[in-house]
């Protein structure tokens, strides 16, 4: 298996939001796609696929992290999707919640060895006890304690370990209180909407909108 580090096959700065992504340096062997004015990823970049920022009220139906126990933070997760020919070496990457206020910090920063497979994905949880296979996604919790995400005026950004944008995603355009996940359909390559709009689960961390594994 080929291990690279992400910085030397390209950089992605998109702007996810229902109306622009915008790719910047993609590696020439992505593809993109546009679809009237929006410009989605390409298929072999390294994307957020579904965010889950408002984890759905009761223990039956909001505990994404599978611990038995819906919590407001604990539950919170941001899925990663690998799409490139090659392992991705993503050690030391961060991620930053910036909400423009004094408590903007870093909530994350991926520990040694955090390696995502080639057509794999990489689910970070705010917290919890982390109990099950999430379609045999790699399963992380934040390092800072959680991920504390609130439900609108945030922005989620990941930097590389020498400081460079890497991929954010901006919570401003969407619902602030959708008791569910947002995720792309298509899964991978289409605008982001609430789950419930694409079946019956309100959040899939580590699998496909409908359940099924990458």
């Amino acid at each position: 298996m080929k291990i690279v580090p992400f910085v030397s096959l390209f950089c992605i700065t998109c702007i996810l939001s229902f109306s622009s992504c915008e790719t910047d340096d993609v590696d020439p062997q992505g593809i993109e796609e546009v679809v009237g004015d929006v410009v989605l990823p390409p298929l072999t970049g390294f994307i957020i696929n579904e965010v889950l920022y408002d984890p759905p009220s009761g223990d039956n139906v909001g505990d994404a992290n599978g611990d038995g126990v819906r919590d407001a933070n604990d539950d919170e997760f941001i899925e990663f999707y690998n799409g490139t020919a090659d392992a991705l070496d993503i050690s030391g990457y961060k991620i930053t919640i910036d909400n423009g206020g004094a408590d903007s910090l870093d909530r994350h920063i991926f520990p040694a060895g955090t390696i995502i497979p080639s057509a794999k994905a990489l689910v970070l949880f705010g917290g919890g006890t982390l109990t099950g296979l999430f379609g045999n996604s790699l399963a992380q919790t934040a390092s800072n304690g959680s991920l504390n995400l609130n439900n609108s005026g945030e922005i989620i950004t990941v930097y590389d370990t020498s400081g460079v944008l890497v991929v954010t995603f901006d919570i401003n355009p969407l619902s602030g209180n959708p008791d569910e996940s947002y995720t792309r359909n298509p899964d991978l390559t289409g605008d982001f909407v609430q789950h419930s709009d694409v079946g019956t689960l309100l959040f899939s961390p580590g699998t496909r909108n409908d359940g099924t594994s990458f």
